[in-house]
């Protein structure tokens, strides 16, 4: 089984950013990043459990995630696997009557996008500034998994450079939030009905922190001088924790099975 080809080098920058439990703080950014675009959207909407089961949905997504990064490579590509089987009923037509498919693509290159810069930014802002040929490599890992789940290589931008003006581009032209998209923004940032509205103000922070800075009034998340010494707060407690916690207790899980399935 393991006689597979690994699908990341040894020295992965990939591992060394997604191993750490803190990066992900920025889950929930990424999510709505991702749903501020209309299309997909409608397909969380429309075909996703996240009204009905949110916590098991992001469970469910960020095991997935991290096994197509730290198992072994049999399972890994299984990862993958699973993830496109899942996106081939996706299909439908958003509101303003476009039709949308979670194989698209122009889709699946937004989603990846979010998921690349989020977690690169967190990272750099919680450990460490990769050096340049660190953050391109990040990026460059990616690609071909992301080749695998159906964006063809030509289709990606072919450097982080590139990538982030993609981002900025579509941010100005296509990821422009509807009604669907602050629907499920709704859903993802307070799941849970029941508890007050003041209660998720923390998480709340943190996303707008995190997120582009036009996204923040669509989804009704503010950004003032309060939320900006709390975001500086968090990130100031966490790079301490990251500092004086024992290392099994500031890496996935995933992570530390790796490294010792290695080790062995």
């Amino acid at each position: 089984m393991d006689a597979e080809p690994d699908l990341l080098p040894p020295d992965s920058v990939a591992r060394r950013v997604d191993r750490e439990l803190f990066v992900l703080l920025g889950g929930t950014a990424a999510v709505l990043m991702q749903i501020a675009h209309p299309l997909v959207a409608a397909g969380v909407a429309q075909h996703s459990d996240y009204f009905r089961d949110p916590i098991g949905r992001l469970r469910r997504t960020l095991n997935t995630t991290l096994a197509v990064v730290f198992a072994d490579p049999h399972t890994a590509r299984a990862a993958l696997r699973r993830i496109d089987r899942r996106h081939g009923p996706v299909r439908g037509t958003a509101a303003d009557g476009r039709g949308y498919e979670a194989r698209d693509p122009a889709l699946l290159m937004w989603v990846q996008a979010t998921l690349v810069l989020t977690s690169l930014r967190l990272y750099e802002a919680i450990l460490e500034p990769l050096g340049p040929r660190d953050r391109e490599a990040y990026w460059q890992e990616a690609r071909p998994l992301a080749a695998i789940l159906g964006i063809p290589l030509d289709q990606q931008p072919p450097t982080l450079a590139e990538l982030e003006r993609y981002e900025r581009r579509m941010l100005a032209t296509s990821v422009r939030p509807d009604e669907t998209s602050r629907q499920v923004a709704r859903q993802v940032l307070h799941p849970f009905a029941w508890i007050p509205e003041p209660v998720y103000w923390p998480t709340d922070a943190i996303a707008a922190a995190l997120v582009p800075a036009a996204l923040r009034e669509p989804f009704g998340l503010r950004y003032g001088m309060r939320e900006r010494v709390f975001f500086a707060m968090v990130i100031a407690m966490a790079r301490i924790m990251r500092a004086i916690l024992p290392m099994p207790l500031t890496v996935v899980p995933q992570a530390r099975h790796f490294e010792t399935r290695r080790a062995r």
